[in-house]
């Protein structure tokens, strides 16, 4: 996390331009030179990057990050207030593509070769290529236009919350599906299933008791390392479902520069993909007999 503070402070800072007469600027009135300078030293612009990186990373500590240009207002405040739109999209997505992710490959892997493995692999592909705008638009116009099964805009409840997370899951689910089919068809062929086979087990308890646990870890992994690709389409999706998330805050804030918001939105993106990440492996290691068995030297 130190790491990811570094990164979402220089990446900033790299901007090309003068950010003072842009504050100077939404100030309001005639703006001078004079003006200019008294914005740059004010917020401390004038000094060297080291330092103000070091006074940034010291009002993160004591919960303090900030002002933004643009409203004035306390940046921690804005996001305390936009962070659970933002988490139950991440959440209720995620968990959401780990059921399509093992309902697809189950069913490819039940039925190998039939027309339902065909149907469930070209849904995940047709799913992983639609972009995420679209994909948004479309269940907005079915489900929320033309059925007027759902809320198409705000966070209103559970009810606002199903396309939204429907959005994201349909993709990332769909990619987790295509990993997990080949692990599942992978695992079918172990000496272990045969002999389950031999003593004339099902293929329907097979799967179940033998092969599906086999393919959790790797589901959850996946979902891991989707975490990142999560946090990027809460930048395209909330605009469009009119969440005020943070991903709505940070798409508001590239337009105006807004350094103290960006710098602070990109920090709480990447602690949410490191915690994550590490609770992924917790419970990999959990779920997973190899990961707990220590290693003999």
């Amino acid at each position: 996390m130190f790491i990811a503070s570094i990164f979402s402070f220089l990446l900033i800072n790299a901007f090309p331009g003068d950010i003072a007469p842009l504050i100077a600027e939404l100030r309001g009135g005639y703006v001078t030179q004079e003006i200019v300078d008294q914005v740059a030293e004010e917020y401390g612009l004038n000094d060297p990057v080291i330092e103000r990186y070091f006074r940034w990373l010291s009002d993160v500590f004591d919960g303090n990050l900030g002002y933004s240009f643009r409203t004035g207002e306390e940046v921690s405040v804005e996001l305390k207030n936009r962070l659970l739109p933002t988490l139950t999209f991440i959440g209720l997505g995620g968990l959401l593509s780990i059921f399509i992710a093992v309902t697809l490959s189950f069913c490819g892997a039940y039925w190998p070769g039939s027309f339902i493995d065909k149907f469930t692999r070209g849904f995940a592909i047709t799913s992983i290529s639609i972009p995420k705008f679209f994909m948004a638009a479309m269940l907005i116009y079915y489900f929320g236009v033309i059925l007027d099964l759902v809320p198409t805009f705000g966070f209103r409840g559970p009810s606002s919350w199903i396309l939204p997370a429907v959005t994201i899951a349909l993709v990332s689910g769909s990619k987790q599906s295509r990993l997990a089919r080949v692990k599942l068809e992978e695992t079918m062929t172990r000496p272990y299933v045969l002999t389950a086979m031999s003593k004339g087990f099902g293929r329907e308890r097979i799967l179940f008791r033998d092969a599906l646990p086999n393919i959790v870890p790797i589901v959850i992994t996946s979902f891991g390392m989707d975490i990142g690709f999560m946090a990027q389409a809460a930048l395209i999706v909330e605009p469009i479902f009119s969440w005020h998330g943070i991903g709505a805050y940070f798409v508001q804030s590239v337009r105006y520069r807004d350094l103290a918001v960006l710098q602070s939105c990109l920090l709480i993106f990447s602690i949410i993909f490191i915690n994550v990440n590490l609770l992924v492996d917790i419970i990999v290691m959990l779920v997973n007999p190899l990961q707990r068995r220590p290693k003999v030297i």
